[in-house]
């Protein structure tokens, strides 16, 4: 990865993520989130049920994690079963821990990712990888939908 890496405090919330498996690619703002980031959005936090954020109405599933899951699907996305990158797709993965959805990151045209990390950096990684087995978990919900 080309760029400069997030400082070392950062990187050691992400177990898997290191100087060489990512690179910032805009600076921090609280201004959107990752779900925001990977819905294509940099002018809005978006998490369901928060009174502070914004959520587009007549979205919703059962939990947390179905109606983020429903945000994607009603702008055309559909499930896979990998985030396997897929010509002509673009690709969201939600990532889950113990107490429910997390964190969501977008592929690029190039396999590799985008995230947006709270109201920290979005970074480009190379793999989901990267970003599981600390405060996100695992990247358990893959969607695709074709790029325009």
């Amino acid at each position: 990865m080309t760029g400069l890496p997030l400082p070392t405090e950062s990187c050691q919330s992400f177990p898997n993520l290191n100087n060489k498996n990512h690179s910032i690619t805009s600076p921090a703002s609280d201004n959107y989130n990752c779900i925001a980031w990977a819905f294509e959005v940099n002018d809005k936090w978006m998490w369901p049920g928060d009174l502070d954020s914004y959520w587009p109405a007549g979205v919703a599933g059962r939990d947390e994690l179905e109606t983020i899951t429903q945000l994607y699907i009603d702008s055309g996305y559909e499930k896979r079963a990998s985030g396997e990158r897929e010509e002509g797709y673009k690709k969201v993965a939600i990532f889950v821990n113990r107490d429910g959805p997390t964190h969501a990151a977008l592929q690029l045209d190039s396999g590799h990712w985008t995230s947006k990390l709270g109201r920290e950096e979005d970074i480009q990684h190379g793999t989901l990888q990267a970003l599981e087995g600390g405060p996100y978990g695992q990247a358990v919900i893959f969607l695709r939908k074709p790029r325009a």
